[in-house]
């Protein structure tokens, strides 16, 4: 009787010992099977694979980067993905070419700002904030007067590549 219950025991122990360790093989498989298949898939051997997309499965949840073309490649991609069986949501954080671009072009605005301030005796560049969101110049900061304000602003302006300038500085 002791020798049945030893048995069965064991068998149970082996069994749960069994289902807990091969748990994350599981769920490893179930990403890489995610990511394959996107690989795989029509349109991304069609009309994606020439883009930079980087494709991450984990328990589910797809996270995508990289950069595509345009708006209709980041669109075909999350909808690729979202229809493999297995995935539970995509987190999406593709950009296109034209972003990059824009990004780009208002991280160089805001450096010529900074430069110009830099330059200019009667402002303090080191007291200055510059943030650039497409070409809109957003000053914070302290100026320790009115008249200060007001220049900082005008030398923004006066960069080619500034749209308008939001001058959020405060008096000290």
């Amino acid at each position: 009787m002791k020798r049945n219950e030893i048995m069965i025991l064991s068998c149970i122990a082996v069994m749960s010992t069994l289902s807990v360790t091969s748990m994350p093989v599981r769920a490893s498989e179930t990403n890489d099977m995610i990511e394959s298949s996107f690989h795989q898939s029509y349109i991304y051997t069609t009309y994606l694979n020439h883009q930079l997309i980087w494709v991450h499965s984990k328990e589910g949840v797809v996270t995508l980067t990289g950069t595509v073309d345009d708006q209709t490649h980041r669109i075909m991609a999350e909808e690729t993905v979202a229809k493999i069986p297995g995935v539970t949501r995509v987190d999406s954080r593709l950009v296109t070419k034209a972003e990059v671009a824009t990004m780009n072009e208002d991280n160089w605005t805001g450096k010529k700002v900074k430069f110009s301030l830099l330059l200019h005796r009667n402002v303090s560049a080191s007291k200055t904030s510059v943030k650039v969101n497409h070409g809109i110049v957003t000053l914070k900061g302290e100026a320790s007067s009115v008249a200060q304000k007001d220049l900082t602003g005008i030398c923004a302006k006066n960069i080619n590549s500034v749209f308008g300038v939001n001058n959020e500085m405060t008096i000290d």
